[in-house]
């Protein structure tokens, strides 16, 4: 049984999250969930700046969680990760795996020797001479930063099996297609099922808004076409609050989550509409270039999650900016769950951040 279970963990910019799921079963089971926040500071646009502080939290979640495994699928997302979709003349995924370095150092920003480099095959298509030709989405992550990430782990006891980009995880959990399993969720109830039957050329966006990163991926029927990774979020909202209120961190993250004008002061308000409008206009941007890109797919819906997806009135903010349907993720729906030990009211005000940790181990049962 210990053997089927894989840790999916998430180490965002305020909390740590792990998942624990028995990949095995169909659909697979969330047998454990745990977070713990982490100090102001620690992990910063993505990236761990205190490696102690941050395996000391670590070894915290897996004593209070008490997970079965310290074998774990870690989720990266920063602006030291570079993604691109390219074409290239057709060739077998070993001899590009083995070319790799050789094959998209034009394609790179950074020098190719101070990357990692990952890669997924899109598809093949006719050339202009009606040669072969593959789109390739490439992915490159600076070394140092990886090497950070583990060491952080390995001084927490724990070990990566894998390194996994987040928007690919996203995908898993919350790609329309992957919540149509009639073993998992009634297909009546899911909006917007007659759209992509009769047309599956649809493409769906993802929007995850945390506190310090905002990823956006758009897929057609689960196959990524489009990646951003913003140094934006909930963060930004709340620091604006504490400024103009002159109040702890603490309380404006309060008053955020439960925001009326009958507890806020109209500057307050007005700062909040201010920074949530630039973040729906970034994301809004974000999702207009790949619409531009040649030969993209129809965006038909805009699912949002993360901690900072519970704003309110953001889903009617994103449906006004970008057009088309946004609706909130529901990542439980591609998973049973198990004996969490949690009370049905903690489980639904958990969902929109157990997206990233179940996702990551989702991607061992693939």
């Amino acid at each position: 049984m210990v053997r089927n279970m894989v840790i999916g963990l998430d180490i965002g910019t305020s909390a740590v999250r792990a998942a624990e799921v028995d990949v095995k079963k169909n659909p697979p089971v969330l047998a454990r969930f745990g977070q713990i926040t982490l100090p102001s500071g620690a992990v910063r646009d993505g990236e761990i700046i205190d490696e102690q502080v941050v395996s000391d939290t670590l070894t915290e979640l897996w004593g209070n969680a008490r997970f079965k495994s310290k074998r774990v699928i870690v989720g990266v997302a920063n602006q030291r990760i570079i993604v691109r979709q390219v074409e290239m003349p057709w060739m077998e995924a070993s001899d590009l795996e083995a070319g790799l370095a050789f094959q998209v150092q034009d394609h790179l920003p950074i020098p190719v020797e101070d990357a990692i480099l990952d890669f997924q095959i899109l598809e093949e298509f006719p050339g202009e001479e009606n040669e072969r030709m593959m789109r390739v989405l490439l992915v490159a992550a600076q070394r140092e930063m990886i090497n950070s990430l583990v060491r952080t782990l390995k001084m927490a006891g724990l070990r990566p099996k894998t390194i996994d980009l987040v928007p690919f995880a996203l995908i898993r959990t919350l790609a329309l297609e992957h919540r149509l399993q009639p073993e998992v969720v009634d297909r009546a109830d899911i909006d917007g099922l007659d759209e992509l039957e009769k047309d599956p050329g649809t493409a769906e966006a993802i929007v995850d808004i945390g506190a310090g990163i905002t990823n956006i991926v758009v897929h057609e029927q689960g196959l990524p076409r489009f990646v951003r990774i913003l140094v934006a979020g909930g963060d930004d909202i709340t620091e604006a609050l504490s400024t103009v209120m002159g109040s702890s961190y603490e309380k404006a993250e309060d008053l955020k989550c439960h925001l009326t004008p009958e507890r806020t002061s109209e500057e307050a308000m007005r700062v909040v509409e201010e920074r949530l409008q630039t973040m729906v206009e970034e994301v809004r941007g974000s999702l207009e270039y790949y619409r531009a890109q040649t030969k993209s797919a129809r965006l038909a819906r805009v699912v949002l999650t993360g901690g900072g997806a519970q704003m309110p009135h953001l889903l009617d903010r994103m449906e006004a900016s970008t057009g088309v349907r946004a609706e909130m993720g529901h990542p439980l729906s591609t998973v049973r769950l198990g004996k969490l030990g949690m009370a049905h009211d903690q489980i639904v005000a958990a969902e929109s951040l157990i997206s990233v940790p179940v996702g990551l181990a989702l991607g061992d049962a693939l």
